[in-house]
């Protein structure tokens, strides 16, 4: 089980093909921090293959669909619906 299992899980209950998600908000979906590369690294919001990395938090979003856009400053991503 993955840390970021309850962010899939959110994700996969989300109504429309956009849900936006402040850093605040994903903390207290894991029930924990995000990690200082999450706050300081767009390459932490990447969108992997799922098959192919090894990255949780990336297989967490792209394994039920949908891509993450990340705005550090304003502290918010917004996950965006895509076709697989």
């Amino acid at each position: 089980m993955s840390v970021y299992d309850p962010l899939r899980q959110r994700l996969l209950s989300a109504m429309g093909n956009a849900i936006c998600l402040s850093f605040s908000e994903i903390e207290g979906i894991t029930g924990r921090p995000l990690p200082e590369s999450a706050r300081s690294y767009d390459e932490w919001w990447s969108n992997e293959d799922p098959l192919k990395t090894t990255h949780t938090q990336s297989k967490a979003w792209t394994t039920v669909g949908f891509k993450a856009q990340v705005n550090r400053n304003r502290k918010m991503v917004t996950f965006k619906r895509f076709d697989r």
